[in-house]
């Protein structure tokens, strides 16, 4: 492939650990994109794989110019790993799809013929998830929650299965969040957008990489990397404990003064101090994660770093 030749479609694909399907996933995308009869590249991101995938994809390259690959020194993760793709791809219309054959290549042709002059980004639901029941019903919870802090105004798509156009790669470079969920960033932006629906098959080879616990990471991540909910929670409970606070002391007083009545005060005493030491501690550990976030944020290391590139 000429490198002068200008590149219509950019497929994106972050890899980790896929060694086993790649020959299959490389195999069926050649035959869709050679259908599409545009010039288009496939961008495979490493991300430090230890399975032996780098050089899976690096003895398909040789068979297929239209593989440029990147490898990771180590595993930064799915969101530095597409951003790396978002970065080398040169194509028109950019297509973002997970190694793992879930979401089918041969769905791709509708993604691109969902375009019209007023959409810039197409995003994708599956008609029938086919995941196991607690990584069906976290994503749910994921995307619920999600939608519930955002609001309405909010069209929160969490498939990892999308198409842009190159202006929209182009804004989301533009964000210098250290925190990028590509598609909460995107979501976000509010870009001309249209959702469509698209098989998803049972994996078939390898295991998911995201545990009930990877969810409640990106949960964690999506609440404190996009919203100030937490500080909101902290200031709503210290309102709380002041009313209740202010509350209380004006029943002791009324039982002093008017009904001439004593309470032994160290009970109360003792539930309220130990409300507001929760409080206290709460709020610590909510303002040292922003701390935390602002404190990576200044020291400016890069997204990810490239241990090798072949084009």
């Amino acid at each position: 492939m000429a490198k002068s030749k200008r590149i219509e479609i950019s497929l994106v694909i972050p890899v980790f650990n896929e060694a086993d399907i790649l020959p299959d996933l490389v195999s069926r995308l050649t035959v869709v994109c050679a259908g599409l009869e545009k010039p288009y590249e496939i961008i495979f991101v490493d991300d430090g794989s230890d399975d032996g995938s780098f050089e899976t994809l690096t003895n398909l390259k040789k068979q297929n110019p239209h593989l440029r690959l990147l490898k990771f020194t180590r595993n930064f993760g799915q969101q530095a790993a597409v951003l790396a793709g978002f970065r080398l791809c040169r194509g028109d219309i950019v297509v973002q799809l997970d190694s793992d054959l879930q979401h089918p290549p041969e769905e791709i042709p509708r993604l691109l013929e969902a375009f019209t002059e007023k959409v810039d980004l197409v995003t994708t639901i599956p008609k029938k998830r086919r995941d196991d029941l607690l990584r069906t019903l976290g994503s749910r919870y994921l995307r619920g929650f999600g939608q519930l802090l955002f609001g309405r105004a909010f069209k929160l798509n969490l498939s990892s299965f999308r198409a842009m156009r190159k202006s929209v790669v182009e804004r989301v470079e533009a964000c210098r969040d250290r925190s990028r969920y590509m598609a909460v960033l995107m979501s976000w932006m509010g870009v001309p957008s249209v959702e469509i629906e698209v098989e998803h098959h049972i994996r078939q080879k390898g295991r998911t990489k995201y545990s009930i616990l990877n969810l409640i990471q990106l949960t964690w991540d999506l609440i404190t990397g996009y919203s100030n909910f937490p500080l909101r929670v902290v200031t709503y409970m210290g309102l709380f404990g002041a009313i209740m606070g202010f509350s209380v002391m004006l029943f002791l007083l009324f039982q002093r003064i008017v009904q001439g009545v004593l309470i032994e005060g160290f009970i109360v005493l003792s539930a309220v101090f130990a409300f507001f030491a929760g409080v206290q501690l709460l709020s610590i550990g909510f303002l040292g994660e922003y701390l935390g976030r602002v404190h990576t944020q200044l020291q400016n290391r890069p997204d990810y770093i490239i241990e090798k590139a072949i084009e």
